[in-house]
Parts: C-alpha cells; sequence; structure tokens
C-alpha cells in the first residue's frame, strides 16, 4: 500500500455547479497520426496494418460508455441525482516558467451507481469468468467496479495543492475549468508558493474539495533539464499478452499483474543514475482502470505521471491521435529535456508515435528503446513494422530482448545500442508468423506469401474468441 503522504486517487465529493468556468486554453495540435488500415485491399498493401486493425476484435472489446449507460439507464452523471459525485485525479506533472511551477490538473468528474459484478462482465466482449478462483474472482469484481463510471459534464471543480503537508492554496483554492462532454478536465494552472526550479523531481499533493474536502493525488514537479523516461505499460513493464486471443483481458481483468523480469530493477537503475530523472507513463487502457494501474505501477516503479486513454474512444485512429497528443503536450512542455521512449513491437501505435515525434523534435531524443516481443514469447504471431524507423538516425534506436540488454548503456553519454543484440531491420513488416532472427524477425516471403500467412493466423486467431 502506498504512504499515506502519497495516496493517489481518492474518490471526493464535488458539486457541478449552476456558474462554468472559464473555457480551458486550447491544447498543443497534435501532427496528423497515420492512419491504421483495415481494408480487404490493405492486407495486401500493408500486412501489418491488417494486423493491427484486427487487434480490436482478437482481444474482445472494452465496454464503451454508451454500453455503461445502458447497463444503468442515465445518458450521464447529471441524471443520477441520488448518487454523488466523485472526481479522480490522475498523476500529472508540472514545469517551471518564470517564478512559479505550471501544475498540470488532469482527471475525471463522475458518479458511480451501484452496478453488480455480474452486469459489468457481461458487457466485456471476449472476456471468459469460468472456474474462477477466490483470487481471480476478487481482482475480477475490484477491478470492474469502476468501469460503471458515468462522466458529469460541465462538472465546477476546485483544486486544492499541498506541499510537505502544508496546504499552498488558500481555502478558496484554484477554480478550474468546468469539465468537457465526457466529464475530463486537463489544464495547466500557474501556483505560486511551490519554490524554484531544481536538479532533482520532487511530488506535491494535488486534491479537488468541494462538498466533503480534498481527495488526493500527485504531481511530479519537473526539473527544466535532466532526462525522461516515457515508458508503455502493457508488455513492456507488465506481461499483458495483448497479441494473444483472450489472454490479453484475463492477464488484465483477472490475474495478479506480473511485472517484465528485471524491468523494476532497470527502472530504479535509471531513476538513480540519470541526471534529473522523470518517469512518465502512457497506456492505451481506458481511464477507468487508472486506480488498477496506480496500484500496480507505484508499488512497483519509480513514483510518476500517467496518461490513459480517454474516456468513450475506441477507434484506432483516435487512440493514435490521444498517444500523439500526450508526446506532443510532453515534449513542448519540456523543451529543454532529452527524452527516452520505451515500448514494444506488439503496439502499432508507439511503432508510428516514436519515430514520428522523434523526426519532429530530433534534439529532445536521448534513445528509443522497443522490446520485440516476438524475440522472447513465441505465443506472438502478430508482425509488425519498422518503416517509421527509416528515416530517424539509427544510433537513436535500438530493438531489444530483455531488460540486461539495455541496464548497462551510457544513455548520458549518448550511447543507445548494445552490439552484442543483432537489429536485423529491415524497414518494413517484420516478425509474426515469418520466424525469428535474433532481435527481430526478417520478411523472407515474398509479398503475396507473407500476405497469406498472415491472413492464416488472423483468421485463426479471431475464431479462437468465438
Amino acid at each position: 500500500m502506498f504512504a499515506a503522504s502519497l495516496v493517489l486517487f481518492s474518490l471526493v465529493a464535488l458539486e457541478a455547479a449552476a456558474v462554468p468556468a472559464p473555457a480551458p486554453a486550447p491544447a498543443p495540435t497534435p501532427a496528423p497520426a497515420p492512419q491504421i488500415l483495415s481494408s480487404a485491399e490493405s492486407i495486401f498493401s500493408s500486412a501489418t496494418g491488417a494486423a493491427a486493425s484486427a487487434l480490436p476484435t482478437i482481444l474482445g472489446s472494452w465496454p464503451s460508455l454508451s454500453d455503461i449507460e445502458k447497463k444503468v439507464g442515465a445518458s450521464s452523471g447529471n441524471d443520477l441525482q441520488n448518487v454523488s459525485a466523485s472526481a479522480l485525479l490522475i498523476p500529472s506533472y508540472a514545469n517551471f516558467s518564470g517564478d512559479n511551477w505550471n501544475v498540470r490538473f488532469y482527471g475525471l468528474a463522475y458518479k458511480l451507481p451501484n452496478v453488480s459484478s455480474d452486469d459489468l462482465v457481461s458487457i466485456i466482449d471476449g472476456l471468459k469468468t469460468d472456474n474462477l478462483n477466490s483470487t481471480q474472482t476478487s481482482l475480477l469484481q475490484n477491478r470492474t467496479q469502476d468501469l460503471a463510471s458515468i462522466p458529469i459534464p460541465s462538472a465546477n471543480l476546485t483544486a486544492l495543492v499541498f506541499a510537505n503537508g502544508s496546504a499552498v492554496t488558500n481555502s478558496s483554492g484554484i477554480q478550474l475549468a468546468t469539465t468537457d462532454e465526457v466529464g475530463e478536465f486537463d489544464q495547466f494552472v500557474s501556483v505560486p508558493g511551490l519554490g524554484g526550479n531544481s536538479s532533482d523531481v520532487r511530488i506535491i499533493e494535488t486534491g479537488i474539495a468541494n462538498l466533503t474536502g480534498p481527495g488526493n493525488g500527485t504531481v511530479i514537479l519537473v526539473p527544466s533539464s535532466g532526462i525522461s523516461v516515457v515508458s508503455d505499460i502493457d508488455d513492456v513493464m507488465r506481461i499483458t499478452k495483448v497479441y494473444v486471443p483472450n489472454e490479453g483481458l484475463f492477464n488484465s481483468f483477472v490475474q495478479p499483474y506480473v511485472n517484465v523480469p528485471g524491468i523494476p530493477e532497470l527502472y530504479s537503475h535509471w531513476n538513480e543514475t540519470l541526471p534529473g530523472a522523470a518517469f512518465h507513463y502512457d497506456t492505451t487502457t481506458p481511464v477507468e482502470l487508472t486506480r488498477t494501474y496506480v496500484d500496480y505501477l507505484f508499488n512497483n516503479f519509480p513514483l510518476g505521471s500517467l496518461e490513459m486513454r480517454p474516456i468513450n474512444i475506441s477507434d484506432p485512429s483516435e487512440i493514435l491521435d490521444a498517444r500523439q497528443n500526450s508526446l506532443l503536450k510532453l515534449f513542448q512542455t519540456f523543451p529543454q529535456r532529452k527524452f527516452v521512449l520505451v515500448g514494444d513491437t506488439s503496439s502499432s501505435t508507439l511503432l508510428s508515435a516514436y519515430p514520428q515525434i522523434a523526426q519532429q523534435f530530433p534534439n529532445q531524443i536521448a534513445c528509443i528503446f522497443i522490446r520485440n516481443t516476438s524475440a522472447t514469447d513465441s505465443d506472438d504471431k502478430i508482425p509488425f513494422s519498422t518503416s517509421d524507423f527509416k528515416n530517424i538516425n539509427n544510433n537513436t534506436w535500438f530493438f531489444y530482448r530483455t531488460a540486461d540488454d539495455l541496464f548497462n548503456l551510457n544513455i548520458t553519454g549518448g550511447q543507445c545500442r548494445n552490439d552484442s543484440v543483432p537489429q536485423n531491420v529491415t524497414f518494413g513488416e517484420q516478425g509474426g508468423v515469418l520466424g525469428n532472427n535474433g532481435a527481430l524477425g526478417q520478411v523472407v516471403f515474398g509479398r503475396t506469401q507473407y500476405a497469406a500467412a498472415l491472413v492464416g493466423t488472423v483468421v485463426a486467431l479471431v475464431l479462437s474468441v468465438l
């Protein structure tokens, strides 16, 4: 459990006020994200695109906001008059500008009606729950309860800030902009009284206060210079196996979370040795599972910020946009910092987003590390594309197999590659059913053979969940 000073994501009562706050400042416009191909023709023009588009079908699908609303009989949180309003604060970050820190307040206003676990589980397509033991049943109930969150649009929120156990804001707090149409809020506020810039990350507490007092969240005060580690979570930090039918959902909702071997030790090592180290964790898991992820992350890894998938988006292009936007916001917020980007080959979004952000901000890239899941897990049959890495400095990216491949690299000195690990990068479709050479599987089939092999794999995977 967390120390009392780092209590995260408490539920907190709030009032949906009638008087709206000022409209939020517009977020930076993300660069266009690459589109995932999904038509029959695209199977032959891009086998990787077809595989990526099939993943939501293979893994089952998360319940949408409309699914939840139908289940509880409400069109928004404002329809649930007898349910207390709550707020979720997601761990965020702050940058120093002028004389003050700009603190990011990021989260969700919602109501949580009483919905049975059976009802929630029934709307998670593809999740099989037969023959669960008591531990698995308990985990399933705990992780699904937040799926019933019904957003409160246009809620008026007041924020509080604490440092070293003392209030920084006065009793009236900070009036935030009203939440959007799906109950989300995301804005920076200049907060005096937090001290000056420093060479090390510091932690403050934030809260939302209205009816019953503050609920705690955390913000990392990130130095203007240093190295930030931006890491995907699933199949980089924890074993999810999103590429295996049903198993990805089962590992997300039913099984205890299991670390990818060596990654907690690696991130602890980076936290101690990289100058001004800061950690930012990013996932396409929906925001409703924030508490589940935080409980896992900060009991195993350095405290940092967290990006979750915005509520009520599921289209692959929207997910790409959201991921690209979170990266863009980080790079623009910390223009003097260098970034280590960590992902894996099972995430098609990152295989596009990381090279794209590297082309936009080449001077801010320290290293890009991509775990090749197919090199260490024979269950990974989904091919991936390395084509977007063709146009970036090949001394900055490295496809690794295990944490040991990265542990002794001198990142501060510009070393991103372990020469003992073969790369075999073809800048095209690789891995999957086509075999595995060294760190990366090479394409050895012709285009028609490749597409045929892929179609067979995708069909087999889809059939396995029916």
